[in-house]
This record gives C-alpha cells, sequence and structure tokens, in this order.
C-alpha cells in the first residue's frame, strides 16, 4: 500500500465536531449535576468527596476520553494512537478494580 496513497477515512466537518462537542459537554454537565444532586440528598460530606484521590482519578480519566475523542474527531489525532489511549484507560480502570476487589475466604 502506497503510504502517500489518502485515506477512505471520512472527515467530520468543524460546524459538526463543534456540535458534538457542545452535545458532549452538555452530557457531562448534566451527569454531574445527577451526581452531586445524590451526594446532597445521602447528606455525603462534599469535602470527603473532593479529598478522595478516587474522584481526581475520575475526573483525569473523564478528561482524557474527552479530549482524545474530540481530537480524534477533528483529525489531529490518528485512530490507532486514540486506540491505545483509551484502550490504556480502561486498562488503567480494570486495574483499579481489581485491586479492590474482595479477597475469597480460604476454609
Amino acid at each position: 500500500m502506497d503510504p502517500v496513497q489518502a485515506s477512505n477515512a471520512t472527515l467530520l466537518s468543524p460546524p459538526y465536531i463543534f456540535r458534538l462537542s457542545i452535545l458532549a459537554t452538555a452530557g457531562l454537565v448534566l451527569m454531574w449535576g445527577a451526581f452531586w444532586w445524590a451526594v446532597t440528598r445521602r447528606g455525603e460530606s462534599v469535602r470527603g468527596i473532593l479529598a478522595s484521590p478516587g474522584f481526581f482519578r475520575t475526573v483525569v480519566v473523564m478528561g482524557v476520553v474527552a479530549a482524545t475523542t474530540v481530537l480524534c474527531l477533528a483529525g489531529h489525532l490518528e485512530s490507532n494512537l486514540a486506540g491505545a489511549i483509551l484502550s490504556g484507560i480502561v486498562g488503567y480502570v480494570l486495574g483499579q478494580l481489581s485491586g479492590h476487589a474482595p479477597n475469597p475466604s480460604h476454609e
């Protein structure tokens, strides 16, 4: 395959990418609003949540996923690189989950 040959990938227009980013931002804001509403309704400590390392890990993962998606849709990030970043995040998240799994009891 000739490296100069154009790919068959369809690039999205900038206005369409802008609308997608607005939709994604609105979804994130809605979900964060629901999260904080649930926190206050249950009477949880907001300070405790903000001081938790898990909270910042979640925020960072969400930011990396959002940035990777926008850059890939805009054509500034190759799809194989975006896939590598996203699969690394999935591995990180699953690794964190498996690290907190309860140990089976031995009889």
